[in-house]
């Protein structure tokens, strides 16, 4: 009979593990927020006022980092650094970023479409000669592509808009990225 009801007693342990994690699972799928995003961005811009520029930045200017609140929406900083250094002097330029993703869709095994607002702060220190920085602010859309379980490639458009000591720049940029997720 000890036997009957330790085997009864486990079966129900192991029937009622196995019910629970069933709906933890259903559970994360729906309500959980996805785990976050690593990435890096390669990009062409280019500057509509004068004087009228082309900059591109490759391999990596930058690196993003999204926070899910949302299945749908992910608070996404970004930060890039860039020093030059030469025989006369030198320069460092830096820029620091804070986005906010709707996706579309909340699946990360499918095509998503995103709206991506943003703001920034761009600055640029010369060695011997000052430094001066520019608030931007601007708005982009663009397409998560999965390559593999746990990448994607993102490709973006975006329109912005920079002031710095009264002088406005507004710029086009297109962006093309790879996105890691962490789990």
């Amino acid at each position: 009979m000890r036997r009957v009801l330790s085997f009864a007693a486990l079966s129900l342990i192991a029937i009622a593990s196995t019910a629970g994690a069933q709906r933890t699972t259903r559970g994360t799928v729906t309500s959980a927020n996805p785990s976050p995003e690593l990435g890096v961005d390669a990009g062409v811009i280019f500057t509509l006022d004068d004087p009228k520029t082309t900059d591109l930045m490759i391999p990596i200017p930058s690196i993003r980092m999204g926070f899910y609140m949302s299945p749908a929406l992910s608070l996404e900083p970004s930060l890039g650094l860039t020093h030059h250094s030469e025989t006369d002097g030198s320069y460092t330029t830096y820029g620091v970023g804070l986005g906010l993703l709707y996706h579309f869709s909340t699946s990360r095994m499918a095509n998503q479409l995103y709206v991506r607002p943003f703001i920034g702060l761009d600055g640029i220190s010369i060695k011997d000669g000052g430094s001066n920085s520019a608030f931007t602010f601007g708005g982009g859309f663009g397409v998560k592509i999965p390559v593999a379980s746990r990448f994607a490639t993102r490709l973006e458009a975006n329109l912005a808009h920079s002031s710095s000591d009264g002088n406005t720049q507004n710029s086009i940029g297109l962006l093309a990225g790879l996105s890691v997720y962490t789990r």
